[in-house]
Parts: C-alpha cells; sequence; structure tokens
C-alpha cells in the first residue's frame, strides 16, 4: 500500500494528546532529527517554560535515521481559530509537497461506542478500501476536528492522499498511553516498522508539558 510512498506521520494535541505522543514516540525511536520549525501567531500567545528557558510554541517536521521515505510531524498546540487552522494546514502541506510527499497520515483520538482499538480515514474511495484490507477498519461517520482532520482532508488539494488513524479513548485522560499505543501497533503493520512498542509507557512517564485549561485539546 505504502512501499513505493514517501510518507508523513503526523500527530497534533488533541483529546489525550493520543496524536502528539503517538508522533513524538514514533520520532525517538526511529532517531529522529528536526528538519523544519513552523512558527505562527495562529498558536495561543504563550511560550512553554523548562528549566528557566522559554520556547515559543511550533509544530517540528522531523526526518527519521536512515528513512529518506518518511516524516513525522508533531508539535505543541492547535491553532486558536478556524482560519489560523487552515491556513496552517496549507504552509505544511506545501512544505509537504515540495519534499515530494506523497501520503500523509494523521494520528488522532476517537471516543465513542465501538470495539475497535483502532479506525481509519482516507481521502478517496480506493484508500479506504486499502485501509480495510490492511484489517483496519473504518470509521463510518463523525468528524475529525483540529489540524489532524484537516491535514488529511486538506492533502488531496495538494496532490497527496490523506488518511487519519484513530485511537480509540475514553476522552477522561489526559494523556491516553494505551490508545497512543494501538496507533503504534497499527502503524507498525502498516508500515511495516521495526518499533519496539513495548517501551512506550515507560517513556512517556514524563509529566504533560501544558494543562488542559492552558491549551484548547478539544480537537480529535
Amino acid at each position: 500500500m505504502f512501499e513505493s510512498c514517501k510518507i508523513c506521520i503526523a500527530g497534533l494535541p488533541g483529546i489525550g494528546s493520543v496524536g502528539k505522543v503517538a508522533c513524538e514516540y514514533l520520532a525517538t525511536a526511529l532517531e529522529s532529527s528536526t528538519y523544519k520549525s513552523f512558527f505562527s501567531r495562529v498558536f495561543p500567545a504563550q511560550v512553554m517554560v523548562s528549566d528557566g528557558l522559554s520556547e515559543l510554541l511550533h509544530a517540528e517536521l522531523k526526518v527519521p535515521k536512515d528513512r529518506k521515505n518518511m516524516l513525522i510531524l508533531s508539535g505543541d498546540a492547535q491553532p486558536q481559530d478556524v482560519v489560523g487552522m487552515h491556513w496552517l494546514a496549507a504552509e505544511i502541506l506545501e512544505t509537504l509537497k515540495e519534499e515530494k510527499v506523497t501520503d500523509v497520515i494523521t494520528l488522532a483520538a476517537y471516543v465513542g461506542d465501538t470495539k475497535e482499538k483502532v479506525l481509519g480515514v482516507a481521502s478517496d474511495f480506493d484508500s479506504a478500501a486499502a485501509l480495510t484490507q490492511n484489517k483496519i477498519p473504518l470509521l463510518r461517520t463523525g468528524a475529525i476536528g483540529g489540524l489532524n482532520g484537516l491535514l488529511a482532508g486538506l492533502a488531496p488539494l495538494h496532490e497527496m492522499r490523506g488518511f487519519c488513524l484513530l485511537g480509540t479513548s475514553s476522552g477522561a485522560d489526559l494523556v491516553d498511553i494505551r490508545a497512543a499505543t494501538s496507533l503504534l501497533e497499527a502503524l507498525k503493520e502498516l508500515l511495516h516498522l521495526d518499533l519496539e512498542i513495548s517501551l512506550m509507557e515507560p517513556e512517556t512517564e514524563s509529566p504533560v508539558e501544558f494543562a488542559p485549561e492552558d491549551l484548547d485539546m478539544n480537537y480529535r
């Protein structure tokens, strides 16, 4: 399905930080280095502070070591308004197009009544059929908000295929490790990755960097 493709896997903050946690674990596990940072006025008006040092909110595009066919995108926050969402999504997708990316796979959370650990969405019929052939059931109805939805949905307008994988979450946890792990397991099978998922929990024990009242987390 993705054998001859160049893929960008993206996960921005949302419910349970599911996509963000999965993406950042993947970037660490694959020994990724930062390729480009996206700073924008559409992010919340604050800086993150660690050990007395401040840093602007931003998104980072990373390149895994020894993997020329993959990029990983994660970020500190979602834009604050709809216009900002579309503006930043377009900037990111244009960058990916310049890098000859063919497929954008976003990671997010699904809160709902289902027995499935992971659900999938694609931007065209053939791609959706390919997900089901790879044992990823489809989300039949609903909506995916924020950049995790927009990047997948707008990808065809930038000549790329768009996918979103959603890890089932209760929505009650600030950081849902179980749902993020389910996404990594699905990615491992889908992309044939040599990935040690059993290390997931120790890698993500550290406290989350922001509180829910500080940033809008109401996106999948």
